[in-house]
């Protein structure tokens, strides 16, 4: 299998969260279903969310591609529901999406060919896009620097045994500066990560 995508949910109230979370948990699983590469594996990890279970067991009753999986709730921004993705995945490569975000048709399929390209490097980041006004604008990542890169811009090899060492926002550009420890990586084109909300700022 090349890909283990984790998606983590929370479909709670909470400083800065998504509205209408419960349908955009469902668009943001039918974009890695509807998927044009369709090697992969989707783990949902209800982090101690009833109401996304029930929804994930609604979907994985008749797709064997979706993986159900549950943790406890330990705070915001916990690394715990990752990090049971990460143990339980098979996929060659891991992949994350967050719950109130959505993939391209073709975002697993630019990642596999840019890999192919680049001799299967141990990790790979990429641009994202978000919205501005009613246009998709391409947002620039830069995995050195704070607030310019997160779970939306890496794509990393399962075979590197990482797991997500901090929680509490911010934990992302933490486990990013663990992958920049090894050298074999490499920037690959745009794929078709779309980021629908920031927090304080906008949300579609």
């Amino acid at each position: 299998m090349k890909y283990s995508v984790i998606l983590p949910s929370l479909l709670a109230d909470y400083p800065g969260a998504a509205t209408k979370k419960e349908q955009k948990l469902v668009r943001a699983i039918q974009s890695v279903l509807n998927q044009s590469f369709q090697d992969f594996e989707l783990i949902v990890i209800a982090d101690g969310c009833d109401a996304t279970r029930f929804i994930v067991d609604r979907l994985s009753a008749n797709d064997t591609r979706i993986i159900p999986a549950a943790v406890s709730r330990t705070g915001l921004w916990s690394n715990k529901a990752r990090n049971m993705g990460i143990a339980i995945a098979k996929g060659d490569y891991i992949i994350y999406l967050d719950n109130d975000d959505q993939y391209g048709p073709d975002h697993l399929k630019i990642i596999t060919e840019e890999l192919e390209k680049n001799s299967n490097p141990d990790w790979v980041y990429s641009d994202d896009w978000m919205r501005h006004g009613d246009k998709w604008i391409n947002r620039k990542t830069d995995t050195s620097q704070y607030g310019r890169c997160g779970t939306s811009n890496i794509c990393h090899a399962r075979r590197l045994n990482l797991t997500w060492d901090k929680d509490g926002y911010g934990h992302d550009y933490h486990f990013i500066q663990q992958l920049r420890k090894f050298e074999n990586n490499c920037q690959i084109a745009a794929a078709q990560y779309y980021v629908c909300h920031i927090h304080g700022a906008y949300e579609i």
